[in-house]
């Protein structure tokens, strides 16, 4: 973490409180429309049967309903952590990173950043590797191109560019029209260090520094909710069902034949005539596998789960700054009124960084600089989001009091540690276990120390030098008496927390076949981030759309549907 004497970088303070409440409460009413109205809830009878059955409405669920053809907004999250492994993360609050999950329609992408990256074409390599060419970079480009409708600015005029993009799928991938101040520091900062800069962030051919796309469209999110399953519109073939948890697979025989689930505190029956499909997302996809009697059959006899099918693969493979305050407040009065202006839009920003033994087809390390504007009261975040000690985040907070706070997050984007999810139990409603795995492969901790000197070179550069910044120094009880390289690994170990972008939970080639199917298991198929073999150097969600609409055409294919 880096400060620097306030009113160089992110701006300064201004009090207009009182006419910023007046305003903001005359717009109320815009304010309420910025939500989108969910599908309404049908009316279902327990034992009905519908051709398939998909679990979860997250953003492969979503894209899946649209896909087969055959709500007022909500603050849900699932609130899962990760157990303590006396290990990693041990300045975390109770040595657990946090794990959000979306408790909604649209899952994740109903609460995530929006930005919209999609690996690299070394990632898909690996997956044809292990799966065959249909999963392969050449075949999985067209499916993402197939749901996206490029619109930003940056990226548009070049055909080049163009040539990997959609522009008549739903996904509306836009681009911020104008670089704040802050942004352009960065990117200053970065090419000093040598970054190449990069127009468009999921342009496979190059790695540097750039600004991200995002899925939003006239200043709102656009939510595969907004762009697929609500665009499905009333369908007699299709019922979304709202506030209900599935608790188990139900059989026939050996093949899945429909699911258990409650509804308001009432189980319910429902039976799919081809398949049941699992999307309910990389934690809940397992927890509901192993409750049904698939997954590893010691753990499973322990809670004493009868075991249908014995598969011991079933584990995770985890792996720019506000403008002055008067500006803030007009924007987000403009943004309530109309949806436009600077609150409709966002340039963050990061850097891919490749170490000199890293794989130079695709990036080993990303950074992504914020910035924080001095008294922006940084400790309620600090541990309530990122879960941290109350001891670190009041350092923080006190830099920040005076100086603005750069805080750089160094995200290692093929891990080769990897965690596990158990059941806790055998009540279907408990959390999963989730055991992190961070760091259980040593090769990952020893890349950090050259990354993390890398983002702390940052406050050498011109623009940040000349402003006198300086690195806050955390009280890390656990790394006392560490000197150099051992100091900053202890470093890494102890504040490791969670990218959020978990996934492999149930890989296809180990729990599935390269049609996404279960194993053994007839009639039962897993479509969302559980399925990746291995993680894509990015974050997930447009990968996960990606999966979800060639899922789609495996079962069109499969069942004859037009």
């Amino acid at each position: 973490m880096m400060s620097a004497p306030a009113a160089a970088t992110c701006g300064a303070d201004s009090p207009l409180g009182a006419m910023f409440a007046a305003a903001v409460q005359f717009f109320a009413a815009a304010q309420c429309a910025l939500t989108e109205p969910w599908p309404p809830v049908p009316t279902v009878a327990n034992n009905s049967h519908y051709d398939i059955i998909v679990v979860g409405s997250g953003t492969a669920g979503s894209v899946l309903a649209r896909g087969c053809r055959r709500c007022r907004s909500t603050k849900y999250d699932w609130n899962y952590t990760t157990e303590d492994d006396q290990f990693s993360s041990q300045e975390l609050q109770h040595g657990a990173q946090r794990q959000p999950r979306g408790r909604l329609l649209g899952g994740c992408d109903s609460m995530s950043d929006m930005v919209y990256t999609r690996g690299f074409p070394s990632d898909y390599e690996a997956w044809a590797a292990a799966l065959g060419p249909q999963w392969g970079w050449p075949t999985v480009l067209e499916y993402f191109k197939k749901t996206e409708r490029m619109t930003d600015e940056l990226i548009t005029p070049h055909p080049e560019l163009m040539k990997r993009h959609g522009t008549a799928g739903e996904l509306h991938v836009s681009g911020a029209r104008r670089y704040s101040h802050t942004t352009q520091v960065f990117y200053d900062a970065f090419k000093e260090l040598g970054f190449e800069m990069v127009e468009d962030m999921t342009d496979p051919t190059k790695i540097g520094v750039g600004r991200f796309s995002h899925t939003i469209r006239r200043g709102r999110r656009h939510s595969v909710v907004t762009a697929l399953l609500n665009k499905a519109g009333p369908r007699h073939n299709l019922h979304v069902l709202r506030d209900a948890t599935a608790t188990q697979i139900l059989f026939d025989g050996a093949r899945a034949a429909g699911v258990a689930v409650l509804i308001d505190g009432r189980e319910h029956h429902f039976y799919a005539d081809k398949e049941v499909i699992l999307s309910a997302g990389v934690f809940n996809t397992p927890k509901l596998l192993m409750l049904s009697g698939i997954g590893p059959r010691e753990h499973l006899e322990a809670l004493g789960v009868p075991v249908r099918a014995d598969l011991p693969h079933l584990a995770a493979a985890p792996g720019t700054c506000p403008s002055p305050a008067p500006a803030r407040y007009a924007a987000l009065l403009r943004y309530l009124h109309d949806q436009g202006g600077n609150f409709s839009e966002t340039d963050t920003m990061g850097a891919y960084m490749v170490n000199e033994t890293a794989n130079p087809r695709a990036p080993e390390f990303a950074m992504f600089p914020t910035c924080l504007p001095a008294g922006y009261g940084f400790y309620a975040g600090c541990t309530s989001i990122l879960g941290f000690k109350e001891g670190i985040c009041r350092a923080l907070d006190d830099a920040n009091r005076e100086h603005e706070l750069i805080t750089v997050a160094l995200v290692l984007l093929d891990p080769r540690s990897t965690g596990r999810v158990r059941l806790r139990s055998r009540d279907p409603l408990a959390p999963p276990l989730i055991y992190s795995g961070t760091f259980s492969h040593a090769a990952d901790l020893a890349r950090f120390p050259a990354a993390m000197r890398k983002a702390l070179s940052l406050k050498d550069t011109e623009f940040l030098k000349a402003r006198g910044a300086r690195v806050v120094e955390l009280p890390l009880a656990s790394c006392a008496g560490e000197e150099g390289e051992a100091a900053l690994a202890c470093r890494a170990r102890a504040t490791a927390t969670s990218a959020w972008h978990a996934a492999g939970t149930a890989r296809a080639g180990a729990v599935l076949d390269a049609e996404l199917r279960v194993r053994g298991v007839p009639g039962l198929r897993v479509v969302d981030a559980s399925v990746m073999p291995r993680l894509v150097s990015s974050n997930t969600n447009a990968a996960v759309v990606m999966i979800a609409e060639r899922a789609a055409d495996f079962i069109k294919t499969q069942y004859g549907f037009q």
